[in-house]
């Protein structure tokens, strides 16, 4: 049986497990533009869906080593989300799944969303709590897979107020997770929205369409009514003159 492949694994805190499954339901449910698909790039070729992407783990051991099937997973997966927070950055277990991809797979593929916190209040006296980065997320690792003192530059997606905003933090990702340029899938995205809103317009005025269509068919029902009922009441006029005649 072969083995399940993951586009990526989201590392987060339970603090942060609200934003961890909108992030594991907007990724999952995301369909690439089809005009993409099957592209090669560097990744290899663009997938029609970004599925599955790891989201649950195990609990750490009390040594507070990773399980077998969390390590497993990070061996299998291509890319790291890791959702960065204040809670995170103090997560023995965010801290040590980052390390591991990194032993694993190096630095490249790591993508991290700023849910809270300052990245580098580590460095500023009396801020350190501030800090939303994990120690692995902050420094490179060896070639023994510990930590160094070399700072790493992760690529981040900005949720907190003021930041990228949802839609943007999305996109953000979606577009490293394939291997393209922001540029391009926000211009997808901006064509799709186009054509959609299109459709709605022409569902719209279609609809209008019948309505008016109808609208006036009940106006001109109407009207020939009102006419058959005034001819009925003119007839019965005439009808009813002679005779009140003949009476008197």
């Amino acid at each position: 049986m072969a083995e399940i492949r993951y586009p990526a694994f989201l590392s987060y805190s339970h603090r942060d497990q609200a934003v961890a499954e909108w992030l594991h339901h907007e990724l999952e449910t995301y369909h690439v533009p089809s005009r993409m698909v099957g592209r090669e790039t560097p990744l290899g070729p663009i997938p029609p869906r970004l599925t599955p992407i790891f989201k649950d783990r195990d609990e750490l051991s009390a040594a507070g080593s990773l399980g077998e099937a969390i390590t497993a997973a990070l061996g299998r997966a291509s890319a790291l989300i890791v959702v960065c927070s204040m809670a995170s950055a103090t997560s023995p277990w965010v801290n040590e799944e980052v390390r591991a991809f990194k032993q694993l797979h190096g630095h490249a593929r790591i993508f991290a969303v700023i849910v809270d916190g300052e990245p580098g209040a580590s460095r500023i006296s009396g801020r350190e709590q501030e800090e939303c980065f994990p120690p692995a997320v902050r420094f490179a690792v060896g070639d023994d897979g510990q930590l160094t003192g070399v700072p790493a530059e992760p690529i981040a997606a900005d949720l907190r107020p003021g930041g990228d905003g949802k839609r943007l933090a999305k996109l953000k990702l979606i577009a490293g997770l394939l291997g393209v340029g922001l540029d391009e899938i926000v211009q997808r995205e901006a064509q799709r929205r186009a054509r959609r809103l299109r459709y709605l317009v022409a569902a719209s005025l279609a609809g209008m369409a019948v309505t008016s269509g109808l609208a006036i068919t009940a106006v001109v029902a109407r009207d020939e009514a009102r006419v058959q009922r005034n001819e009925a009441q003119h007839q019965r006029a005439q009808a009813v003159g002679p005779v009140g005649f003949m009476l008197a």
